[in-house]
């Protein structure tokens, strides 16, 4: 008798081993096809995990990622405050919310919940990094300086946020300080496209054109799809009186991000410079329908100045 229920006991640990060793696996492609992009099927493998073992905290996170990056943001969320209530104390889960409701434009509630990620873990720098982000968002350039700061101070090979704490500086017009950020945050990473093409920027307001023309090259060297750095060339050759490339700028960068407003808005603004009315036109529109005010401005200064 003894025999019997030791066998049982041996069969039914086997069986259970079985079944986890089954839903493990089921969990493994889920994150397989999630590092590969093919969300749909994450998205699947996680919820036929959830069928045959609820409560798994960390894999309503992984769910909610993927429905984040497919742009579905409502069910993104959703799973994450899931993953919150199955698991109070998951930071990340935290985190990873507040990415989704800024998504979503919720400001007020995406900083809320970078706070309680800082609050459950202090040595979050990622977390201060995109609280730094929100309030940089919100124009609230103190509290970002001091997040990004804070973000540093915890990793010191942060280059981001050096970079993003450099754009600050340059939105307070404090030169040197932004200098010195995007200084660091190419030491730290020697192929920053971006940092490269954001000290342009503040070379360019500082009228140091050939610093600028350098760094705006060196960004598009390191990325040639980088369509802002092309749309900021063109700015510059414009403010030199080249018009012909300044124009061929622009359209390079629309080729590459069709839906940057700033630099149908340059171009239009070209064309204006040149009379070019008809060519100014569609593209100051094409810029407004996007939202950019200035574009928005300058066709009702069109307008106006057209009417009898």
């Amino acid at each position: 008798m003894r025999r019997m229920g030791l066998l049982f006991l041996l069969i039914v640990t086997v069986a259970v081993g079985t079944y986890v060793a089954y839903v493990y696996s089921i969990i493994y492609r889920g994150n397989s096809c999630f590092v590969k992009g093919d969300y749909d099927r994450a998205i699947e493998a996680y919820t036929k995990a959830f069928k045959l073992s609820p409560g798994r905290a960390k894999e309503y996170v992984k769910r909610g990622l993927a429905y984040r990056e497919k742009g579905e943001i409502d069910p993104a969320i959703e799973d994450l405050t899931t993953a919150i209530e199955l698991d109070p104390g998951d930071s990340r889960a935290y985190k990873e919310r507040g990415v989704a409701y800024g998504k979503k434009e919720e400001y007020d509630l995406e900083i809320d919940d970078y706070t309680k990620a800082i609050e459950l873990d202090p040595q979050y720098a990622v977390a201060y990094f995109n609280r730094g982000i929100a309030n940089a968002r919100r124009r609230e350039h103190g509290r970002a300086i001091e997040d990004y700061t804070k973000a540093i101070e915890l990793d010191p090979h942060y280059a981001k946020a050096h970079n993003n704490r450099g754009f600050v500086h340059f939105r307070e017009q404090s030169f040197d300080q932004a200098i010195e950020d995007y200084a660091k945050a190419i030491e730290l990473d020697p192929h920053y496209a971006n940092a490269y093409n954001n000290r342009g920027l503040v070379y360019f307001e500082r009228e140091q054109y050939d610093r600028a023309i350098e760094d705006y090259n060196k960004a598009i060297e390191l990325d040639p799809e980088l369509a802002m750095a092309y749309n900021n060339r063109g700015v510059l050759y414009l403010r030199q009186g080249n018009y012909d490339r300044a124009i061929e700028e622009y359209n390079k960068a629309i080729e590459r991000d069709p839906e940057l407003a700033m630099a149908y808005y340059s171009l239009g603004l070209t064309h204006l410079d040149l009379g070019e009315i008809n060519m100014a036109v569609p593209n100051l529109l094409t810029a407004c329908g996007m939202g950019h005010k200035f574009a928005c401005d300058k066709m009702i200064e069109i307008d106006d100045a057209g009417s009898p």
